[in-house]
């Protein structure tokens, strides 16, 4: 067991990790129906060089911050965005990852000739039935263009359906929706088991992933950031996201 020069041991504290396991590579479940990925390995590796026990809980997504918010030794870490409406609930770790919105739909739906710029304009999805992983950046894009006037689907038909997760929504593209919306490595690897879906990137503003801590945790938010940086100067989360896009399914 190590310990950052800064910080001390905690051997014997269990470290509570609060995530969703729908969210390939970032956490999704193994053929022992355990929870792995990208944000469990990082989980792991703070939990090692602070000295917690980690232990994971694999909870619906919108009630992650929910259990933050009551346990100074609660982490939520599920591919979360950095959100005002979310900082007002925990506090966010520094960025360790970044990801733009992809829509998922049947292939054929869409051709590079309904692309601008390489990406694909929020107005090819008027009128289509949308599902989105509950809580979601991806359902708020979608939903907030619905409810505000002036966004791109205010009085239009177009509908957005939550989801326990993508991979449940994605089974219902071609029957219940038309497409789903989620993050771009979810898409993709949703759509690499399945012939018959397509991905595109949307044409939305890039978002930074972060992990969300307590907000009394003031000292153990700085420790995680510390260990993070370190990670990430290491090259080790960019390997850990090598390793699950290669595995996950």
């Amino acid at each position: 067991l190590t310990c950052l020069g800064m910080t001390a041991c905690n051997k014997g504290n269990t470290l509570y990790v609060y995530t969703n396991s729908g969210f390939a590579p970032y956490e999704y479940l193994n053929k022992n129906g355990e929870v792995i990925g990208v944000d469990i390995d990082i989980m792991n590796a703070i939990g090692e060089e602070l000295g917690y026990e980690v232990v994971v809980r694999d909870i619906e997504f919108d009630q992650i911050l929910n259990e933050v918010a009551k346990d100074k030794n609660a982490i939520g870490a599920a591919g979360m965005t950095k959100k005002e409406s979310r900082d007002l609930v925990a506090t966010a770790s520094i960025s360790y990852a970044t990801s733009v919105q992809y829509i998922i739909v049947p292939t054929g739906t869409f051709t590079s000739a309904d692309l601008v710029d390489g990406k694909l304009p929020l107005s090819k999805l008027l009128d289509k039935k949308i599902g989105a992983q509950v809580g979601t950046t991806g359902y708020y894009l979608i939903n907030d263009n619905i409810e505000i006037e002036g966004g791109e689907y205010y009085g239009s038909n177009t509908t957005v359906t939550t989801y326990k997760n993508a991979i449940i929504a994605s089974q219902d593209i071609g029957t219940m929706v038309n497409a789903v919306i989620i993050d771009k490595l979810p898409a993709e690897s949703i759509c690499a088991s399945n012939n018959n879906l397509q991905c595109f990137e949307l044409d939305a503003e890039p978002e930074s992933y972060v992990l969300y801590l307590n907000k009394e945790a003031t000292e153990l938010l700085a420790n995680v950031n510390e260990v993070l940086e370190q990670l990430i100067a290491d090259g080790k989360i960019a390997q850990f996201t090598i390793n699950h896009s290669n595995t996950a399914d």
